[in-house]
């Protein structure tokens, strides 16, 4: 059985190594504020959550789709959500823990086997009560649903019961077994044990001989034993495999739903703030439109965002400029945030938003200077650059942050200018943020070029937006002086 709620033809894997660099992303943007809030300080559903966020940049428009549309259903029954979550969290802890008489001398695989299964078979059971109390109509909540009632019946349980009791060999294990060479024993088959119509003393006596050990002969006691353990050892390997498969199950089930209420948590946040939230639009090519686009970490850290409008279809690079904290790396980070969580089949932080797919997401954003490093910043700052572009992939979003901002501004915007000229002939989405006049101004004659500036206020003032607008060879410091010192 596959829970498919997350993906149409497979199950979420939390083994995938993340992608190059997505330390760094997760710093640039800020992601961790919002993995905190889907967490709720529970470090599984953090990592669940930043496995399917870093998945999503590669994943096709028609598995967002199939996202969204669960999620839809998801966040109108939120405490069936989070019900599926516990009772698959409780199932696998109650597995594990019965799962120690693997270790038990006298029954050893066996044993432990049946104790595992029972207790996921009593999950199996919940599963299925909670999925049949509620209405559900998308294709992932309804192919579970239907898979579980066309396996889970009741005479499966009556059947897969009965096996577990006939394992725990109440009349005896029965067993055939040959001589091979040099007479040891071989080709061990378990048998159901036969049935004999009028019970002795009443019928005929069974034909037996019967061994019996001492009580101190330990040497005979474990031949015996082992003997027990060559004739079960098919019936325990194919209950191991048993309980592995519905194990899987359950670890697929706890991670995609665990995916599920994080969203759930994540959006109640966002909506007691009162800001809105979008399903966005996955497209192809270079499409990007949005309204009202905030950055959802700030918002969550600061209960409030100011939001963005813009519309740049087929427009590459953008170059953003303008005055000094005037909301430029703010917008970046929103920018960066939304196309992340569409692409993992989330809504954003906006009124609405539409974007071509990507298959990578790379940052590059200004760090403060390590003392501890040999080399200096902008030395720094083109190691790393050399580093993403090692390992960029074929239609990637790339983000850049004031860089090559330790240099001077001629030489600064003469290699961000062959770095961006570069990457757009590759096919590579770019957005700037920039101080440097003389770096934006050498696209001006670009048409595909799109130019965005912070706003300001004749009195100085920032309102955090964004406005389409040519570059200024000032960036306002002055009214940061003049704020600082008076």
């Amino acid at each position: 059985m596959r829970v498919g709620l997350l993906h149409p033809d497979e199950d979420l894997s939390l083994a995938k190594p993340l992608p190059y660099s997505w330390a760094e992303v997760e710093h640039d943007l800020g992601l961790g504020t919002v993995l905190e809030a889907m967490a709720e300080g529970d470090t599984y559903l953090l990592d669940v959550a930043r496995q399917v966020l870093a998945q999503g940049l590669s994943q096709e428009a028609r598995v967002i789709h199939h996202r969204q549309e669960v999620l839809r259903e998801a966040l109108e029954h939120p405490r069936l959500i989070e019900a599926l979550y516990r009772l698959a969290g409780q199932t696998l802890q109650e597995k594990r823990k019965e799962s120690w008489g693997l270790f038990r001398r006298d029954r050893p695989d066996l044993y432990g086997g049946i104790k595992a299964m029972e207790a996921l078979l009593e999950g199996l059971r919940g599963v299925r009560e909670l999925l049949e109390s509620a209405h559900l109509a998308t294709r992932g909540f309804r192919s579970l649903k239907d898979q579980l009632a066309a396996h889970l019946t009741p005479e499966f349980f009556r059947e897969a019961e009965g096996h577990l009791r006939a394992l725990r060999f109440p009349q005896g294990i029965w067993m055939t077994a040959s001589l091979g060479p040099g007479g040891r024993s071989r080709d061990y088959t378990l048998l159901l044990p036969k049935r004999n119509p009028i019970p002795w003393p009443f019928g005929s006596r069974p034909k037996a001989f019967t061994l019996t050990l001492h009580p101190r002969d330990e040497a005979g006691a474990r031949i015996l034993g082992e003997f027990r353990e060559r004739g079960v050892f098919a019936a325990a390997r194919a209950l191991a495999l048993a309980v592995e498969e519905v194990t899987r199950f359950f670890e697929a089930l706890r991670a995609e739903v665990g995916f599920l209420l994080g969203a759930i948590r994540l959006a109640n946040r966002l909506r007691a703030l009162g800001l809105p939230l979008a399903f966005p639009v996955p497209a192809e090519g270079v499409r990007l439109a949005f309204r009202n686009l905030y950055d959802v970490g700030l918002a969550l850290r600061q209960g409030y965002a100011v939001g963005n409008h813009l519309e740049a279809h087929g427009k590459n690079p953008i170059l953003i400029t303008g005055a000094n904290r005037g909301g430029k790396t703010t917008f970046l980070r929103s920018l960066g945030l939304a196309q992340i969580m569409m692409q993992a089949g989330l809504f954003v932080g906006a009124e609405f938003f539409e974007s071509g797919l990507v298959d990578g997401l790379f940052t590059h954003f200004k760090r403060e200077e390590d003392p501890s490093l040999e080399a200096g910043r902008f030395e720094e700052e083109l190691r790393r650059l050399s580093d993403l572009v090692d390992h960029l992939t074929a239609r990637p979003l790339f983000l850049f942050n004031e860089s090559f901002a330790a240099t001077s501004e001629p030489e600064g915007s003469e290699l961000g200018a062959q770095v961006i000229q570069a990457l757009v002939e590759r096919g590579i989405r770019v957005v700037f943020v920039t101080h440097f006049y003389t770096l934006a101004a050498a696209f001006l004659g670009n048409a595909k070029a799109l130019f965005l500036r912070a706003e300001r206020l004749p009195d100085g003032r920032r309102t955090y937006r964004l406005k389409e607008a040519p570059p200024e060879p000032t960036a306002y410091g002055l009214d940061l002086l003049r704020r600082i010192f008076g």
